[in-house]
């Protein structure tokens, strides 16, 4: 891969892919979704890599707080990365970063099952968010109305 490739997103591809290998904590954003995908790497004696989709949250300091709830054996992580929104969710997947989580999750089972079913249901709201473009939904509008004749 040459050192000055981007994704479409803008981003360093190297970059991202080191992000995705090598970060203790990782959250996704994805463009016309409000949710977002926690990868938390981490393992210990106790438990392996959680895999979720969260809701947002206003900063940062809010992120850990939710991680020491969610993950009371683990310290705060050494590495947290969020990547900005990305493109749609099928675009991740195609790129092969979802194949890069779940290469962190390997060895255990439920985290793996917890990877597929984090990218089914972004994929479901993912698609939800297409059909509301195209039908009208809360979150669109349309820019011009058809005149009644």
């Amino acid at each position: 891969m040459a050192d000055d490739e981007t994704g479409p997103d803008g981003f360093d591809l190297d970059d991202k892919i080191r992000a995705i290998r090598e970060s203790d904590v990782l959250v996704v954003g994805f463009q016309c979704l409000q949710e977002r995908l926690l990868i938390d790497a981490r393992r210990n004696d106790q438990a392996g890599p959680y895999v979720r989709v969260v809701q947002p949250v206003r900063s940062p300091q809010e992120r850990l707080r939710q991680l020491r709830e969610l993950r009371p054996g683990f310290n705060d992580p050494e590495s947290f990365v969020f990547f900005p929104p990305m493109h749609r969710v099928k675009g991740f997947i195609e790129e092969g970063h979802f194949d890069l989580i779940i290469e962190r999750c390997a060895g255990d089972e439920l985290a793996l099952s917890d990877c597929q079913k984090a990218m089914a249901e972004l994929l479901q709201l993912d698609q939800d968010d297409l059909r509301q473009a195209i039908l009208g939904g809360e979150r669109y509008h349309d820019f011009y109305q058809r005149s009644e004749v």
